[in-house]
C-alpha cells in the first residue's frame, strides 16, 4: 500500500498541490453558498436528506426517538428555513391536487379546510391563488407535529394577514377543529411521513362532510397484487403499476428519510372513502419518482349515493351478467355495476368509482376485460365516418325514439342530440374504452365550456391550455378513467405546434399517406384548392384534371389501395368487408369518390372530407355539434320536470354491441343504428345468429334496426328475414351514383322487427307491448334493499 501511495504522491509537492486544491474547491463552494441562496439551499437540503441520515445510522451514541415529533425536528429543525425553496422540484403535483379538490367541491363559499401535515404552509399560498381564503373559506387548519415548521407556517399567516387561518401543533391522529365538520381534508406529501397512517385517515373520516372532499399527492408505489380484488374502486389503472425496480429502489431510497412509499397507506385511503378521481404518474425530472393525485369523498355519500345506486342499476339499459346471483328473477334487470357494487358492500368496500362521478354518463366497466387489450389504450377514430344527416332522413328521430348507436368518435351521437326534438335516450355502445373516453370529453365541454373554447378543441383540434382546462373545469364532469386518459395523452393531443386531435387514433395513417402520395405526386395545392372550390364546376375541373389522375395511378393503386394490409391498418377494412366490395377494390373507391365530386361542395357541404384533407374543420362547414344552434341546443336546460339538457340522456357502454344487446331490458329500444360492424362477420360462422337473436329481444315491436355495408346485398340480410325481420334498403348504390354525402358504403339497410306475440311475451306480466312511435318514458322501482 506505501509504494502505491508513493506512485501516487511521489512528492511532498504534490501532496501539498491537491490538498490546497481540495481546499480551494471546498472554499469557493463555501462561499458561494453564502453568497448564492439557491445553492445555500441545496447543500442544507442534500446534508439533511441524504448524509446526515448515514451518520446518524452509523453514529454508534445515535439512539432513535420513539417520539414521532421529536423525529421530525431532528429531521426539520435544520432545514425549516430553506424547505419551501428546496421542494418545489421534489414534490410535484401539490397545485394540481389543490386545484382538483377545489373543482370537485360542491360549494364554493364558507368553506372550512383542514390540511394534514400542512408543513409551512406553502399550500395555503397556493390555495390563494386559486380561491381567496380570506373571501372563500370560513376557517382554514394546518395541522403539523413539526414546531419548526409550523413557526414558519405561522409567519406566513401572519405576512398574509389571514385571520381565519389557524396553525396547529398537532397529530394528525386526534387534533380537534372548532367546527363538528369539514368541508375538505389534504394530504400534501404527509401520509407517506405519518407511521400510525390508519389512525389518521380515520380521524379525517370522522371529521370529512358527507358532501366534503378528502385529497391526496404523494410519493407511492403499487402493484398488481395490491389491486386485486379491488379493481373497480380504483378509478382507472393508467400507470398504476409502478415496475419492480422503480418500486424497490425508491422505496428503500426514501425509507432512508423515514418516508414510507408502502401500497398500504394509499391502499387504506381508498378503502376508507369513495375514490373520485385517481391520477398516476411520475415525477421525471429526478430519476421517474412515481407520485399520485387521489380525490375522494364520503364512501356511503349518504342517501345520494343509495338513490343513485337503485336508480340507475335497473334503468334500461344497463348491462347485467349472464347469470348472476343477486337476483332470482329474470324479469329484474340487474346491471354489472349493481352486481359489483353489491359485492363491494358485502367487503364493506366502497363502492365502483363510477358511482361517485359527477355525471352518470357513463356506465360501469370493467377495467380488466381482456378484450379491452387490443386498443393498446388508444382509440380507433378521431371523427365518425357516417352522415347524421342522412340517419335522421331515414329514421326520421321523434322524441319518443330511445337510440342505440355505436360511438366511433362520438360525433353522430351529438348530432342525434343537437335535433330540435331528439330522442329522449340515446345510448352509446363501444368495445374500446379510449372510444368512450373521447365522447366523455365532448360531454364534459359542452357542460362547462364557452362555444370557442369548443371549436378550438373540436372544430381546429388544438388549444393552449388544455391542461388547465381539463384540471380546473372538465374534470369534474368526467369519469377518473377518461380523466386519467386524457391527463396522460391530452396535452400532447391538443397542443397548438403539434398536429392537433385529428392527427391522432389509427386512422391517422391513412391521412398521413393519403398526404405524402399528394406530396409525391405534386398535387398537394390541388388539393388545398379543391377544399376551397367556391362551385361545383370548379371543385370537379380540379378533380378530373389533377387529383384523379394522381391518386388512381397503377402504383398508388397497387401499393395502397389494393393492399390488405393497408386496407385494415390505416382504414380499418378487415378482409371479410373487404371481400364484399367486389372483385375490385380500386373499382369501389372509384365508385366511392367520382359520384361524391358531384354530389356536393367539399367547401361547403362535405365536412367529412374537409377534414380528411385539411386536418381540420371550417367553421361553416362542421358537425352540427359544433355550430353555435347546436352548441344552444346542447347546453340550453330543457324545461321538463327534471330540468335537463340534451346530453343528460345520453349512456355511455363500453362493452361489445352483442354483449349489450342480450342484457338490455326486454323491448327498450326503438332504433338500434350498428354500422357496418357486421361486415366484419365471418359469413360461415354463427355470429350474425346470436347478434340479430339479442338484439331481437332487447327492440319494441315495431323497431327498427338501420345498417350500412360495403356490399349492395350483404349475405346476413337473410338472417334477419329468417329471424323475423322485415328488411328493406334505404339507398342502394349504383356506378356513377351516390348515396350520401360520404359514398363509402354500397348500402343502407333498415330491418323493421314485425309485431309478434310469444308465450314469453304472454307469460312475461311486467313486460308491455309497446309501439315504436309511442314509447312512453317509464322506470321500474329496484329490488334493491340496502
Amino acid at each position: 500500500m506505501s509504494d502505491l501511495l508513493v506512485d501516487l504522491f511521489p512528492t511532498d509537492v504534490s501532496k501539498i498541490y491537491i490538498f490546497t486544491s481540495i481546499s480551494v474547491v471546498c472554499g469557493i463552494i463555501f462561499v458561494s453558498a453564502k453568497l448564492n441562496q439557491t445553492i445555500h439551499s441545496l447543500l442544507v437540503f442534500a446534508w439533511a436528506c441524504f448524509i446526515q441520515p448515514l451518520i446518524q445510522k452509523k453514529s454508534s451514541g445515535f439512539v432513535k426517538s420513539k417520539n414521532q415529533q421529536q423525529n421530525l425536528e431532528q429531521f426539520y429543525k435544520n432545514q425549516a428555513h430553506i424547505y419551501d425553496s428546496t421542494r418545489e422540484f421534489l414534490l410535484k403535483g401539490r397545485k394540481e391536487c389543490l386545484r382538483l379538490a377545489y373543482s370537485h367541491l360542491s360549494k364554493k363559499k364558507d368553506l372550512v379546510w383542514i390540511d394534514v401535515g400542512g408543513g409551512t404552509g406553502s399550500n395555503i399560498e397556493y390555495m390563494n391563488e386559486i380561491a381567496s381564503i380570506s373571501k372563500n373559506f370560513k376557517a382554514v387548519y394546518l395541522v403539523d407535529l413539526s414546531p419548526s415548521l409550523c413557526e414558519v407556517a405561522q409567519k406566513r399567516v401572519e405576512a398574509h394577514e389571514w385571520d381565519n387561518v389557524h396553525v396547529l401543533v398537532a397529530d394528525a391522529c386526534d387534533f380537534e377543529i372548532d367546527y363538528k365538520f369539514a368541508d375538505l381534508i389534504t394530504f400534501s406529501y404527509s401520509l407517506s411521513m405519518i407511521p400510525t397512517f390508519n389512525a389518521a385517515i380515520d380521524n379525517a373520516v370522522s371529521k370529512l362532510d358527507k358532501q366534503g372532499i378528502v385529497a391526496a399527492v404523494d410519493f407511492g408505489i403499487q402493484s398488481v397484487d395490491t389491486s386485486i380484488g379491488r379493481i373497480n374502486t380504483l378509478g382507472g389503472l393508467i400507470d398504476r403499476n409502478i415496475p419492480w425496480v422503480l418500486r424497490n429502489f425508491w422505496r428503500i431510497w426514501f425509507e432512508a428519510d423515514k418516508v414510507y412509499l408502502d401500497s398500504s397507506r394509499r391502499n387504506y385511503l381508498e378503502y376508507k372513502f369513495g375514490t373520485v378521481k385517481s391520477l398516476n404518474t411520475y415525477n421525471k425530472r429526478l430519476g421517474r419518482i412515481p407520485y399520485y393525485i387521489w380525490i375522494g369523498c364520503d364512501k356511503s355519500k349518504s342517501s345520494t349515493i343509495l338513490h343513485r345506486l337503485n336508480c340507475l342499476a335497473t334503468e334500461s339499459p344497463y348491462l347485467a351478467p349472464s347469470s348472476t346471483p343477486i337476483s332470482n328473477s329474470k324479469k329484474i334487470a340487474i346491471s354489472k355495476g349493481h352486481e359489483a357494487a353489491l359485492s363491494n358492500l358485502q367487503k364493506n368496500l366502497p363502492f365502483p368509482s363510477i358511482y361517485y362521478q359527477k355525471e352518470i354518463w357513463r356506465v360501469y366497466y370493467d377495467d380488466l376485460n381482456h378484450q379491452f387489450e387490443q386498443f393498446k389504450n388508444q382509440y380507433i377514430y378521431a371523427f365518425t365516418w357516417e352522415d347524421p344527416r342522412e340517419d335522421n332522413n331515414i329514421l326520421k328521430f321523434s322524441p319518443n325514439d330511445t337510440v342505440l348507436a355505436i360511438t366511433s368518435a362520438g360525433d353522430n351521437i351529438l348530432s342525434y342530440a343537437t335535433l330540435p326534438d331528439p330522442p329522449k335516450r340515446i345510448h352509446a355502445v363501444d368495445l374500446n374504452p379510449c372510444q368512450n373516453h373521447l365522447l366523455e370529453l365532448k360531454l364534459a365541454s359542452f357542460r362547462c365550456l364557452s362555444h370557442e373554447q369548443i371549436w378550438k378543441m373540436f372544430g381546429e383540434g388544438k388549444i393552449d391550455n388544455f391542461k388547465d382546462l381539463l384540471i380546473d373545469k372538465l374534470s369534474p364532469h368526467m369519469s377518473s378513467n377518461a380523466f386519467q386518459y386524457w391527463m396522460q395523452r391530452g396535452e400532447k393531443t391538443f397542443k397548438l405546434d403539434g398536429k392537433g386531435l385529428y392527427d391522432t387514433g389509427s386512422t391517422r395513417w391513412a391521412l398521413r399517406l393519403a398526404k405524402y402520395v399528394f406530396k409525391i405526386s405534386g398535387v398537394t395545392k390541388y388539393v388545398k384548392d379543391l377544399c376551397h372550390a367556391p362551385n361545383m364546376d370548379q371543385q370537379l375541373k380540379i378533380w378530373n384534371d389533377s387529383i384523379k389522375p394522381a391518386i388512381f395511378n397503377p402504383i398508388v393503386a397497387t401499393l395502397l389501395v389494393g393492399n390488405p394490409l393497408f386496407l385494415w391498418k390505416a382504414l380499418g377494412v378487415p378482409a371479410n368487408q373487404a371481400a364484399m366490395m367486389g372483385n375490385s377494390v380500386i373499382k369501389y373507391v372509384i365508385d366511392t369518390l367520382d359520384p361524391l365530386l358531384k354530389r356536393s361542395l367539399i367547401s361547403k357541404d362535405n365536412y367529412f372530407y374537409y377534414l380528411c384533407l385539411m386536418g381540420y374543420y371550417a367553421y361553416d362547414n362542421c358537425p352540427d355539434y359544433l355550430t353555435v344552434k347546436g352548441y344552444k341546443r346542447l347546453t340550453t336546460q330543457t324545461t321538463t320536470l327534471n330540468n335537463e339538457s340534451p346530453i343528460d340522456n345520453i349512456r355511455l357502454h363500453t362493452d361489445t354491441l352483442n354483449d349489450v344487446f342480450a342484457r338490455l331490458s326486454k323491448k327498450s329500444i326503438t332504433i338500434a343504428i350498428i354500422m357496418d360492424h357486421m361486415d366484419w362477420f365471418d359469413p360461415h360462422g354463427t355470429d350474425e345468429i346470436n347478434e340479430i337473436t339479442a338484439l331481437k329481444k332487447c327492440l319494441v315491436n315495431g323497431g327498427r334496426v338501420m345498417l350500412r355495408s360495403a356490399s349492395t346485398n350483404p349475405w346476413y340480410i337473410k338472417s334477419f328475414e329468417k329471424l323475423g325481420f322485415k328488411c328493406e334498403a334505404a339507398a342502394v348504390r349504383v356506378s356513377g351514383e351516390s348515396i350520401d354525402r360520404i359514398n363509402m358504403y354500397a348500402s343502407t339497410w333498415v330491418c323493421t322487427k314485425v309485431d309478434t306475440i310469444t308465450e314469453e311475451d304472454e307469460d312475461d306480466e311486467e313486460e308491455e307491448t309497446v309501439d315504436a312511435k309511442a314509447l312512453p318514458m317509464r322506470r321500474r322501482m329496484s329490488s334493491l334493499h340496502i
